[in-house]
């Protein structure tokens, strides 16, 4: 991707003139001011709030982050594509626009710009581009709507800025990325809801519904050894879930004798960690719902207390143990992962120990489904259906 050029002039609504161009790595220092004047100093990402790691972005060939420069140099815009070639597909995040150039419309440029390089030109590197927006305004959503990006669920209480916010998720799909020979997922009947929401938005055919009867101390590690580990297992085919895109354990959790190994990212920052990759022995297995839950209890003791998971759609087993655990689904993402016969369709789990608390979130009308889905499968069940039974929202 290092071959892209992107370099010129552009107009914003305001009729105002600028720039659009590939960030350099001199752009660095400039670019952490724009988003603090943005975010008024309360931005979390370490991509954008470290400058090592801001300087390991601006040089990784497969990150284009796109800024919009004004007539004084100064910049005022910028958004970040990272993309897995191997994947063939890419998250847009990290949008930011100066307060006085807001009504210019260059949120909307750069993200059309960077879509139209890594899906539509050719040679295309990119199937699926997908993005997280918060819902404190509906103004994220409408604007990847705009773009043409489906909602595919929502992540409750997922981040703390001022205070726990509710991101949704949203993805944008060539027409080449699911292919003929889709493989039928397989579900249980807790998570079909958020599959069928998903799938009369691109015509994809029923899922199989498989209700199946449900059916630890871990030590932390830390350090290289666990990118080590997780290499190794991952090379020897040793992982029941290794798929988790653009994030790379930071913990290991591990049996005594080695049966279960779970690989955590947890930066420390705000209680929020992804489950990357999980190994179970054979005679584990059929405890999996226990080892799901140890794994998020080993994850408090570190400070995490909202922690994802990505379960394929073709294993309900999987789906069920997760559940079981009191990992709820709150998306589904078809033709996430490049295949050896195709993209596969993952769906996508959440568990949290915090009060769930939706009261300055504003959903588009869809978005509301992965709501009402995410919220059956909790106490409030009855309180969802007694809204949609008397027409309450």
């Amino acid at each position: 991707m290092d071959t892209l050029d992107l370099h010129e002039p552009i107009t914003g609504l305001d009729g105002r003139t600028a720039l659009l161009r590939r960030a350099r790595l001199d752009d660095a220092e400039e670019i952490w001011q724009l988003y603090h004047r943005v975010y008024q100093g309360n931005y979390s990402l370490p991509i954008v709030n470290l400058r090592a790691n801001r300087d390991e972005a601006l040089k990784d060939p497969n990150c284009l982050w796109i800024v919009v420069e004004d007539d004084q140099g100064r910049l005022v815009s910028s958004v970040i594509y990272l993309t897995d070639p191997a994947q063939r597909h890419a998250k847009v995040f990290a949008a930011a626009t100066d307060t006085a150039w807001r009504r210019s419309g260059f949120a909307e440029a750069t993200i059309r710009r960077g879509t139209q390089l890594l899906m539509l030109d050719e040679p295309r590197i990119c199937d699926v581009i997908y993005a997280t927006t918060r819902t404190r305004t509906m103004g994220p959503d409408a604007l990847l709507t705009k773009l043409g990006f489906v909602s595919l669920g929502i992540f409750p209480n997922v981040h703390r800025t001022t205070a726990m916010e509710t991101h949704g998720l949203k993805a944008l799909f060539h027409p080449g990325a699911f292919g003929e020979d889709r493989k039928v997922p397989q579900l249980i009947p807790e998570v079909a809801p958020f599959y069928d929401i998903v799938r009369r938005s691109y015509g994809l055919g029923p899922a199989k519904i498989v209700p199946i009867a449900d059916k630890l101390k871990l030590r932390v590690e830390r350090g290289e050894l666990v990118a080590e580990a997780f290499s190794r297992c991952r090379a020897n085919g040793q992982l029941l879930t290794d798929f988790f895109p653009f994030h790379e354990p930071t913990h290991l959790f591990m049996a005594d004798h080695g049966q279960v190994k779970a690989f955590v990212n947890h930066d420390g920052k705000d209680g929020h960690g992804v489950l990357v990759g999980l190994q179970v022995d054979r005679a584990e297995t059929q405890h999996l719902t226990h080892v799901f839950d140890m794994v998020f209890e080993t994850g408090r003791s570190v400070g995490i207390d909202y922690m994802e998971a990505l379960i394929s759609a073709y294993k309900p087993t999987h789906q069920r143990a997760a559940l079981s655990a009191q990992f709820l689904p709150c998306g589904y993402f078809p033709a996430m992962e490049q295949g050896r016969s195709g993209r596969e369709d993952y769906l996508v789990f959440a568990r949290s120990t915090l009060p769930l608390d939706f009261s300055d979130v504003q959903l588009s009308q869809r978005d509301r489904k992965f709501l009402d889905a995410y919220l059956m499968n909790t106490e409030f069940r009855n309180l969802v259906v007694q809204m949609q039974e008397t027409g309450s929202y």
